[in-house]
C-alpha cells in the first residue's frame, strides 16, 4: 500500500466560558451490569463512568467504531480488536490519564443484548490542557446523539479535573465528526499530518 499523508484539524475549545449542562440528561450509571430498559426496540443508551473492570468494553467500542473508518489506516491499533484493548491499557495506565474524561456508551441490540455503543478517553496534556483521544460511536448506534452526550460529559470531566482548555484532532474528511466538534464549541487551532496506508482499489 503506498503512503500517504493525511491531512488533519486539531480543534480546541475553551471550557471557562461553556455552559456544559446536559438538556437532555444522559441515563449516568456506575454498574455496567444494569438493565438499561428503554421505549423504543433499541433500548436507552446509558452512560458509565471510567472503571478499570470497563477496559474490554471500551476497547470493543473503540474496534467497532474505527476498524472501517480512515483513522485505522493512520493509527493501526483501531483497526485490530487486541490493538484496542492493549492501547485501552496503555491509555489507563499513564500517568496523565483523565479518568473523570472517560465514558462507555452501552446500548441494547434489537434482540436485547447489551453491547458498547461508544466511548471517549481523555489525557492531560498539562496542567490546564486536556486532549481527548479518541471518540468513537458504533455504526449501528450513530445518530442517536450519542458523540454529543460522550463529548459533554467528557468535557465536564476535564473541567472537574481542573482543566481550562480541551484540543482534539480529525481527520479533515471527517466532515460529520468536524460539525460535531463545531456545534459543541470546538474550533480550528492548526492542521497536522500524519502517515498513513491508503490501499489502491479499482
Amino acid at each position: 500500500m503506498p503512503v500517504v499523508y493525511l491531512k488533519r484539524h486539531r480543534m480546541q475549545i475553551d471550557l471557562r466560558q461553556l455552559n456544559l449542562d446536559l438538556p437532555d440528561s444522559p441515563n449516568v450509571h456506575s454498574d455496567p451490569k444494569k438493565n438499561y430498559r428503554g421505549q423504543n426496540a433499541l433500548g436507552e443508551i446509558a452512560y458509565l463512568p471510567w472503571g478499570d473492570k470497563l477496559i474490554t468494553l471500551h476497547s470493543l467500542a473503540k474496534w467497532e467504531s474505527f476498524r472501517f473508518e480512515i483513522d485505522a489506516s493512520v493509527f493501526p491499533c483501531l483497526g485490530d480488536r487486541e490493538g484496542c484493548k492493549q492501547l485501552m491499557r496503555d491509555l489507563s495506565q499513564r500517568a496523565n490519564f483523565v479518568p473523570e474524561a472517560t465514558w462507555l456508551a452501552m446500548g441494547q441490540q434489537s434482540g436485547g443484548l447489551e453491547t458498547p455503543a461508544g466511548t471517549i478517553q481523555g489525557l492531560r496534556l498539562d496542567g490546564k490542557l486536556g486532549a481527548i483521544q479518541n471518540i468513537g460511536v458504533v455504526p449501528a448506534f450513530r445518530g442517536r446523539g450519542i458523540g454529543q452526550s460522550l463529548l459533554r460529559l467528557a468535557l465536564r470531566g476535564f473541567r472537574d479535573s481542573g482543566c481550562n482548555e480541551v484540543q482534539l484532532e480529525v481527520t479533515v474528511h471527517n466532515l460529520g465528526a468536524i460539525r460535531l466538534y463545531e456545534s459543541m464549541g470546538f474550533r480550528y487551532a492548526n492542521t497536522v499530518f500524519k502517515v498513513g496506508n491508503i490501499p489502491v482499489t479499482g
